[in-house]
């Protein structure tokens, strides 16, 4: 299973700073919510054909009794996550949004009665400015044309770390600066994430990862836009290996469109063999990695 998010074991939690920045961003107003609606790839809702409405995920069905379930408010935004991974042993993430619609605070608590909060912030524009919980206790600071921005504060526990990302004019992160390395990252024209280039400081290419895709729709894809630059923190910062594709699609679901291979330096590491429902969206997919193949099913909410 892959890192999904960065709570810790602590039951020494930063619950009374996450209070307490929470009665401070109320007086952040957003002045547009309409962004953050679950707009899953841009369908309308009224649209007569059906293989053109969104859908959602109801569970994920994996190998060995690994299952996740997702429910939903009423406004079609994920609200709680529960992943188990063998009878008993798992943990559930409950989201509670704002009256914006972008997430507040992520509840966590696992089998083993360990729990966590992981607090959201807001400026004026609706981006995120801070987060933080029991690791992590992160600044984010943007320039003036909203092409850069910075990062500071404590990241996996270590004080005093900083970094940089460069968006496009879509928003995309197309380089993210580190500790000791920066990474690339090139998109098609869907603005699926085709390319991932890790660099050491010295400018010598370590790996280069290539993503391929289908042209259907990913069924996670809509969910926690406001996280986007968050998530990639979590998930790119001292970044090794990729930790960001296959089972429980919600860990990263800014693709629009569906993985189908991963690639390191042209060879192909893994392949995604998806099977669609009557809709186009993907029913069952198996994942064929290092001889081995793993299958999972993607149950949907019916009406």
């Amino acid at each position: 299973m892959k890192e999904t998010f960065n709570f810790t074991p602590k039951l020494m939690m930063n619950t009374m700073r996450i209070l307490s920045l929470i009665f401070l961003s109320l007086f952040f107003i957003q002045c547009s919510s309409d962004d953050n609606s679950n707009n899953n790839n841009n369908n309308d809702p009224n649209d007569p054909n059906p293989t053109n409405l969104p859908k959602l995920v109801a569970f994920e069905v994996g190998p060995n009794g690994t299952n996740v379930q997702y429910e939903y408010n009423d406004n079609d935004l994920l609200e709680v996550w529960t992943e188990t991974t063998q009878p008993g042993v798992g943990f559930e993430i409950t989201t509670a949004y704002n009256d914006e619609l972008n997430p507040n605070v992520w509840y966590y608590v696992d089998s083993e009665g360990v729990s966590d909060q992981k607090g959201f912030f807001y400026d004026f524009q609706g981006r995120v400015f801070r987060y933080l919980d029991a690791q992590d206790d992160v600044t984010l600071v943007y320039d003036n044309d909203n092409d850069t921005v910075l990062f500071e504060g404590i990241i996996d526990e270590v004080a005093d770390v900083s970094g940089s990302m460069t968006l496009n004019a879509g928003g995309k992160v197309t380089r993210f600066n580190g500790p000791n390395q920066y990474l690339t990252f090139d998109y098609d024209t869907s603005g699926n994430m085709i390319a991932l280039n890790q660099y050491d400081n010295n400018d010598n290419l370590i790996n280069n990862y290539s993503f391929t895709y289908d042209n259907k729709n990913n069924p996670f894809y809509g969910q926690f836009d406001a996280l986007y630059l968050v998530r990639t923190i979590d998930l790119f910062w001292d970044f090794s290996n990729i930790n960001f594709t296959g089972f429980s699609g919600y860990v990263y679901p800014y693709n629009p469109n569906n993985m189908t291979a991963i690639l390191l330096d042209g060879i192909t590491m893994v392949n995604y063999l998806i099977g669609y429902d009557n809709d186009d969206y993907p029913a069952v997919i198996s994942e064929a990695v290092s001889g081995n193949s793993y299958q999972w099913d993607i149950i949907y909410i019916t009406e």
